[in-house]
């Protein structure tokens, strides 16, 4: 009884975080969220190319097979894979600006964010306790605190916290769109 509870509970908080989901990735936070989502095979080309090296090698055992396997994970994490530029630490908050367009010209809608550093349409994640946010920059700002080095849409701060947080501590790194 007590070992199928602490069973459970090391399922529950080993999952709980998208840090205890990928503890052994490198960098977790610079991929696209589709990648913790979706497995390769559920991507044509991908399939198709794994068909092709099971018909090229006919003889290959186990081992041989879950290497080729392996090889495609990886593969497909490259291909959602976002290199950094720069990074900064500090405080967001949330704010609404859903239907109005920012300071970039582009409507305020979804995940998005506001820097007075970072340019117009950069790919940002955000990452705060274990989770994180990809964003990007549609208006400028925040303004009023030197502290706060980014705001995030209302969905994006959901994604790292409660709205009624209020001000939370993160990581923001720029990264190279794919």
């Amino acid at each position: 009884m007590a070992t199928g509870i602490l069973l459970i509970a090391l399922l529950v908080i080993g999952t709980a975080t998208v840090a205890g989901a990928h503890p052994n990735v490198a960098r977790w936070w610079q991929y696209d969220k589709s990648t913790w989502q979706r497995s390769w095979q559920e991507y044509p080309q991908y399939r198709q190319e794994h068909q092709q090296w099971e018909q090229s090698h006919p003889l290959a055992d186990r081992q041989d097979s879950r290497q080729e396997r392996l090889r495609m994970r990886d593969q497909y994490r490259r291909s959602h894979f976002h290199r950094a530029i720069s990074w900064q630490q500090g405080q967001t908050t949330w704010y609404e600006g859903n239907g109005y367009n920012g300071a970039c010209g582009k409507p305020l809608v979804g995940l998005y964010a506001a820097s007075r550093t970072l340019p117009c349409g950069s790919l940002v994640s955000v990452r705060s306790n274990g989770r994180y946010v990809l964003v990007h920059i549609l208006d400028r700002g925040p303004y009023g605190s030197s502290s706060r080095i980014i705001d995030l849409s209302p969905s994006a701060f959901r994604q790292l916290a409660p709205l009624g947080a209020g001000v939370i501590y993160v990581h923001v790194v720029r990264l190279r769109l794919n």
